[in-house]
C-alpha cells in the first residue's frame, strides 16, 4: 500500500479541486472523513466537492457512506451551512442543486417509511412517482423493503392507487428479493401476500437471478482464526431456503485442498491495521454479486463491481443496480484503489 495522506492533506486537494483519485481513495478507506471537519478547517471534503460543481465526483463519493451509519447528507460547515446552502448560493451549481434536492426528498421519503408514516410517504410519491423505486446510494432499503420489513400489506395496497405508479418488485437488498426481506423480519403476512399476488416475480427459476451470481473467477470471503481467507464461491454452501448464509469454517489445509492451484487462499494481514477489516471487506466485495472482486471497476453510480457482473447487468439495464436511478453513462473505470488492495493481499 502507498504511504497514506492525512485528512488535512486530502481536504486541501478537495479544496483546490485536484487529485480526486487520491480524495476518492482516502474517503473509501476512511468513510467518516467525508464529513469530518478538523479544528483548523471550516469545511469538510463533501462541502468542497459540492462547490466544485462536479456531479460525477459527487455521485462517485457518496457510495463510500453505505456502511457509515453516522453519515448525514446535510452535515454543516463551521459556519453552519449545509451543501444545500452552498449549492443555492452559486448559479453555476444548478445541476448540483437538483441532485442534492432529489437526495433530500428521497431521504425524507425513506425516513418516513422507516417510521411507518405511510400517509406522508404516499404524498411524496404522488409528487414524483419515480421516488417510490429509488434510493440514495448510502441507504440500504428502498421504500418497498420498508413496507416488507413492517409487514405493511394494507399500506402497500394504498400505494397502488397512486396514478402512474407501480412498485418495481425486482429491487433487491444485498441480493435478496422483497419476499426474502419480509421473511427475514418474520413478516409472514407480507411475504405470503407478495408471493401469492405476484407469483411470477418470485419463481425459483427467475432469469434475473443469474445477474446476482458470482462468475467462476470470483471468490467469496470466509474467516478462520482471525484471518480473512478468500475461497471459491462454490465451497461456501448456502441453503436456498434460508435468508441467513450457513457459516462454514474450514482450516487452512481444507481450503488449500479445495481451492484451484491458481487461486490459493489469501488474507488481509498485509493491509495496514489502521484500516478497519469491515472497510476493507466492503471494498473488496462486488456490489452486485456480493462476491470478492478480481477485476474491480467503478460504474457511473460510484459503486464498485466485478467487471463481468456489471457488464452483464448493463446489457439489459440502463439504471444502477444499487439505487435504481438511471445511469449518466455506461462507461466503466478500473478501481485503482481496490486493485492495489488486491495486490497487497496476494503478496
Amino acid at each position: 500500500m502507498d504511504e497514506e495522506l492525512s485528512l488535512d492533506e486530502i481536504i486541501s486537494y478537495a479544496r483546490e479541486f485536484q487529485n480526486f483519485e487520491k480524495v476518492f481513495s482516502a474517503v473509501y478507506l476512511h468513510p467518516n472523513w467525508l464529513t469530518t471537519i478538523p479544528p483548523t478547517r471550516r469545511w469538510a471534503i463533501l462541502h468542497h466537492i459540492v462547490l466544485s460543481g462536479n456531479t460525477v465526483h459527487f455521485d462517485q463519493i457518496l457510495p463510500s457512506q453505505k456502511s457509515n451509519a453516522q453519515f448525514r447528507l446535510l452535515t454543516k460547515t463551521a459556519d453552519q451551512e449545509t451543501i444545500l446552502d452552498i449549492a443555492k448560493s452559486h448559479v453555476y451549481l444548478s445541476d448540483m442543486l437538483k441532485r442534492i434536492e432529489r437526495l433530500i426528498k428521497l431521504d425524507e421519503l425513506l425516513n418516513y417509511a422507516k417510521e411507518g408514516k405511510w400517509d406522508q410517504c404516499i404524498e411524496i410519491v404522488k409528487q414524483n412517482p419515480s421516488y417510490g423505486n429509488e434510493k440514495p446510494p448510502y441507504r440500504r432499503f428502498y421504500l418497498i423493503h420498508h413496507l416488507a420489513y413492517s409487514n405493511a400489506v394494507e399500506a402497500f395496497k394504498e400505494f397502488l392507487k397512486i396514478e402512474n405508479f407501480q412498485f418495481s418488485l425486482l429491487l433487491r437488498v444485498d441480493g435478496k428479493k422483497v419476499n426474502d426481506i419480509a421473511r427475514e423480519a418474520k413478516c409472514e403476512a407480507f411475504a405470503n401476500f407478495i408471493e401469492k399476488d405476484y407469483a411470477a416475480f418470485f419463481d425459483d427459476d427467475d432469469d434475473d437471478d443469474v445477474l446476482y451470481e458470482p462468475s467462476a473467477a470470483q471468490f467469496r470471503l470466509d474467516q478462520h482464526d482471525a484471518n480473512i481467507i478468500i475461497v471459491p464461491h462454490a465451497i461456501c454452501h448456502e441453503p436456498k431456503s434460508s435468508c441467513e448464509p450457513e457459516k462454514k469454517l474450514m482450516n487452512r489445509a481444507e481450503v488449500n485442498k479445495l481451492v484451484p492451484r491458481k487461486s490459493k487462499p489469501i488474507n488481509i494481514s498485509n493491509i495496514p491495521t489502521r484500516y478497519s477489516s469491515k472497510t476493507i471487506l466492503n471494498l473488496l466485495t462486488c456490489s452486485l454479486t456480493r462476491a470478492t472482486v478480481t477485476d474491480p471497476v467503478v460504474a457511473a453510480d460510484g459503486f464498485t463491481y466485478e467487471r463481468t457482473a456489471i457488464e452483464n447487468w448493463l446489457k439489459a439495464n440502463d439504471c444502477s443496480p444499487m439505487t435504481n436511478e438511471k445511469l449518466a453513462h455506461k462507461d466503466l473505470t478500473s478501481n485503482v484503489l481496490v486493485k492495489r488492495l488486491l495486490d497487497a493481499i496476494t503478496q
